[in-house]
């Protein structure tokens, strides 16, 4: 009789442990998945850079004997997708600008250029105050000049 109490308490002991380590294991799990909807939430918010090129443009300067002319190409670095539409329908005003911009320089300044980083972000200062002043959103994290040629 001894040895069948024995066996029940040995049993009743497993299953105790048998439902805790199920229990146990049951909200592991839920925590587990629980902590990869955070992370991939948290992958789901990282920005990504969109970037958006404009058409090659081509400005007169004036130099000191001749008149000589920058060929520029640019994209426009933004988080946002939707930038893309807001530059098609700003277009010709980024236009006017950059050609009023570049109307003041002189051939000497562009042709012996120590800091297109300056110019970049003089680029980046006046779209940026072009867009607001007329009612489009900025959302220019940099811009980025992938051809300049001055002749």
């Amino acid at each position: 009789m001894h040895s069948q109490g024995s066996n029940r308490n040995q049993l009743a002991r497993s299953l105790v442990i048998l439902v805790a380590a199920a229990g146990g294991s049951y909200w592991a799990g839920t925590q587990t998945s629980h902590w990869w909807e955070q992370d991939t939430k948290a992958l789901a918010v990282t920005p990504t850079a969109h970037f958006h090129k404009l058409d090659r443009f081509v400005i007169s300067i004036p130099g000191e004997q001749y008149q000589h002319y920058v060929q520029l190409e640019l994209a426009i670095k933004s988080n946002s997708a939707e930038f893309g539409e807001v530059l098609t329908q700003a277009e010709p005003l980024v236009r006017n600008g950059l050609m009023h911009l570049f109307s003041k320089k002189h051939y000497e300044e562009l042709s012996q250029l120590q800091d297109l980083n300056g110019l970049q972000n003089e680029v980046k200062l006046l779209l940026a105050d072009t867009l607001s002043r007329n009612g489009y959103p900025d959302q220019i994290d940099d811009v980025l000049f992938t051809r300049l040629v001055v002749q």
